[in-house]
């Protein structure tokens, strides 16, 4: 891992990390399926990667709507986590989805 401490002062801040050799390291790559989403909502989804009480990382996005006509399974893959020095215990990866739209429509008077 490569570290450098910049103190930002306005303009553009160039830093030079040095060089880094890919070999450490390890990819944690999931995947998941979201069941049943209605069609034309979009969906918030979370993955954290846990070591115990500690979050290793977190992975936000946001899931476009899909236009079938009912609910669709989705599934979601290359959601990746990178370990520097790679792990030798048990971890836990945790996710959480949540709507983002309710479809909901707010009507202006008429003047």
């Amino acid at each position: 891992m490569l570290e450098r401490q910049i103190k930002p002062e306005g303009g553009v801040v160039y830093c030079d990390l040095g060089k880094l050799c890919p070999e450490a390291g390890q990819i944690i790559d999931c995947s998941m399926t979201l069941a049943g989403v209605l069609p034309e909502r979009r969906v918030a989804l979370a993955a954290e990667l846990m070591d115990g009480d500690t979050c290793l990382g977190a992975r936000l996005f946001t899931i476009p709507p899909h236009h079938e006509g009912a609910a669709a399974d989705l599934r979601l893959t290359g959601l990746r986590f990178y370990l520097p020095q790679g792990a030798d215990h048990p971890l836990t990866l945790r996710a959480d989805a949540h709507y983002v739209d309710r479809n909901e429509r707010c009507l202006l008077p008429e003047p």
